[in-house]
């Protein structure tokens, strides 16, 4: 399973980014992927405001689909609690859900790239976003490319 630091360097990757236009536009791009018993799926919602990524927001939400995982769920899901821990600080707030009754763990996080000091961006490798030149459409190509289906809002 992708570990979130990891999944935040894709979408560093995928999100070097400064938006098209003066006006509001939100990037939404998903993924499903199903490995070693998991079901994940992926969403990351990009807003961008005069022609630069103001705000992120991603869920990675992992739902057991198989026996031996639903068997082992405490053990999965100390194992997610270990890697990720809530944090609410200069403009990044991350939260985990872990629903027991239907074997799914949840892992969000939301990042305002205007508060969001540059220490709090590097430990989730996001230091070059907000000095990228790539616009919303090769952010959206970008993602296409790497498995992603986005849209544009």
């Amino acid at each position: 399973m992708k570990n979130l630091k990891g999944l935040l360097l894709g979408v560093a990757l995928i999100g070097l980014v400064t938006g098209c236009g003066n006006k509001e536009q939100t990037l939404v791009c998903t993924d499903s992927q199903s490995a070693s018993g998991v079901k994940v799926n992926q969403e990351v919602s990009m807003t961008f405001k005069n022609d630069k990524v103001k705000i992120i927001n991603m869920t990675v939400d992992s739902k057991a689909t198989s026996d031996t995982i639903k068997d082992n769920w405490d053990t999965f899901a100390s194992t997610m609690s270990s890697q990720y821990k809530d944090k609410k600080t200069d403009g990044i707030t991350l939260k985990t859900t872990n629903d027991k009754k239907n074997y799914s763990y949840k892992v969000s996080i939301d990042i305002d790239l205007d508060k969001a000091s540059k220490e709090s961006l590097s430990e989730y490798n996001l230091s070059s976003i907000t000095k990228s030149k790539e616009g919303l459409e090769d952010v959206k190509k970008s993602a296409e490319n790497d498995g992603y289906t986005c849209k544009v809002k």
